[in-house]
């Protein structure tokens, strides 16, 4: 993860960059990053990864142009009307190691689900897919192992795994904030959160609204900041490394709450929040 946040804080995107650079220049970061070591996250004794993807319908397979554009306006009006209307215009995709038995959720039935075992051979086909914003990144076409089509980024539908979660303990959720949003156009729409009966057992961890405004610009980092920065990336990269730092130390708090077996004194219900339609 530090590697991570190294790797993106130091890229450099320049007003009029194209999505295909773009999608060049993240391919190769995903590179760096995994450097080789593709397999200690195939075989990973402790951890378990699960990628979440959406494999695109309708207007949605186009990348740029007037196509992909309708397609997001489709999405964006139907999604106004429920969260049911996405699925002519997506399908998850949930890419991992082990059967579909094994994995902690419950059966799916909101949309049409894909599952995909997880391998060598797709594992950064598959991440780099998880990170296909319309628009901003290429789509990745047919993913080795799953259906044939175009691969963008999961949280279009599920940008807070709402997801039916299956387990007799506790669900650890470390989160950005602490509002649960069930898609990523669901952003804007106050009434659309998490529902009450998924969340019932989850634990959120997320920064306080004390913790974000002492940060700089009140937030924390986001691509938004190339904009903000735009011709001033060494700028940037102060602002992003204070917030990583800032963020090392939330973590150091929280690890000596859960040493101390104070974690418990912190600990907030989270409010009731209407269901998503």
């Amino acid at each position: 993860m530090a590697r991570l946040a190294d790797l993106y804080t130091r890229q450099r995107f320049p007003k009029g960059i194209t999505a295909h650079e773009v999608t060049r220049r993240c391919a190769a970061m995903l590179s760096d990053l995994l450097d080789e070591q593709d397999g200690t996250i195939l075989d990973n004794p402790d951890y378990r990864l699960v990628v979440v993807v959406i494999r695109s319908r309708g207007l949605m397979t186009r990348d740029g142009g007037l196509g992909l554009g309708l397609g997001l306006a489709g999405v964006i009006g139907g999604n106004l009307l429920s969260r049911r209307a996405l699925g002519a215009f997506m399908e998850r995709g949930l890419v991992y190691n082990g059967g579909k038995e094994n994995l902690p959720l419950a059966p799916l039935a909101d949309f049409a689900t894909h599952h995909v075992t997880l391998t060598g051979d797709n594992l950064r086909a598959t991440l780099l897919a998880s990170a296909a914003i319309p628009m901003v990144l290429e789509g990745v076409r047919d993913i080795p192992g799953a259906p044939p089509g175009v691969y963008r980024d999961g949280g279009m539908l599920d940008y807070h795994l709402d997801l039916p979660y299956r387990t007799e303990g506790l669900v650890l959720y470390p989160h950005f904030t602490d509002r649960v949003i069930p898609g990523w156009f669901d952003k804007p729409l106050r009434w659309r959160n998490g529902d009450p009966g998924r969340l019932s057992r989850t634990v959120l961890v997320s920064p306080s609204p004390q913790y974000l405004a002492s940060l700089p610009h009140g937030k924390l980092p986001d691509r938004t900041d190339f904009k903000r920065y735009l011709d001033d990336d060494a700028g940037r990269e102060r602002y992003w490394r204070t917030a990583i730092d800032e963020s090392r130390r939330l973590g150091d708090e929280f690890l000596e709450l859960v040493e101390s077996g104070h974690v418990a004194d912190r600990l907030h219900p989270l409010l009731g929040r209407r269901p998503a339609n």
